[in-house]
């Protein structure tokens, strides 16, 4: 995604940020085992190690941003009486502001990104259903659930958790059907991207056989089984 991100946006280099406790990315991770992105959108580049300052003073005067710094003056203040007091410096939010003229083009490179990260997400289908008659009025049916998106059903953080609606595939007999063999409502492990997991079951009568499966964060896919 880190890839992703770079080759969209054109940004270079990673922004120094810290994390907060209990910020909502880190939560939506742990807590909820969604796939979570963060980016402050905008930064200039800053050596490791070296003043965050100075490397923003350098980067403003080479891309010509003025009035980012207030010259140092000194003043009287009644808390440091008999002291020389200055005030001044960057000027506050200066540093993790983006300067007024980019905003256009920062709105609509992190907009392709957020769109093409939404084009990721999971997306089961039901694949290979098949029928097969066992006599005495008795249905095989057999499928596969198939994860065509390229995120996988859920962050792998939310195999851990129980906040996590797991996926469920469920049975809907007809009146005159009843199962023989499989369970009617059963849990689905998470799937990764273009993964499939196999169910059977064995049904007593004809008819319509309604068969849905998915959870919240995957969406729902239904199909109806005609058994004759």
């Amino acid at each position: 995604m880190s890839d992703k991100y770079h080759e969209i946006t054109g940004a270079k280099g990673a922004p120094l940020t810290k994390t907060t406790p209990g910020n909502f990315m880190e939560w939506a991770y742990y807590h909820y085992g969604r796939y979570s992105f963060s980016t402050p959108a905008w930064w200039f580049p800053a050596e490791r190690g070296k003043s965050i300052e100075a490397a923003f003073l350098k980067f403003a005067e080479k891309n010509k941003i003025n009035n980012v710094f207030v010259p140092w003056t000194e003043v009287k203040h009644p808390d440091f009486a008999g002291k020389k007091t200055e005030v001044g410096g960057i000027k506050p939010f200066a540093m993790i502001n983006p300067p007024a003229d980019t905003l256009g083009d920062l709105i609509s490179k992190n907009y392709k990104f957020i769109i093409t990260v939404a084009e990721m997400h999971p997306e089961i289908e039901f694949l290979d259903i098949t029928t097969e008659n066992a006599g005495e009025n008795i249905f095989r049916v057999s499928l596969k659930l198939h994860n065509k998106g390229i995120f996988a059903t859920c962050a792998e953080a939310g195999d851990k958790n129980t906040w996590t609606r797991i996926m469920r595939i469920s049975l809907e007999p007809d009146k005159e059907q009843s199962i023989v063999s499989g369970l009617k409502v059963q849990r689905v492990a998470r799937l990764e991207g273009d993964q499939s997991a196999e169910f059977s079951w064995l049904i007593n009568g004809k008819g319509p056989l309604k068969v849905t499966a998915g959870a919240l964060n995957t969406g729902t896919a239904i199909t109806t089984i005609e058994l004759k």
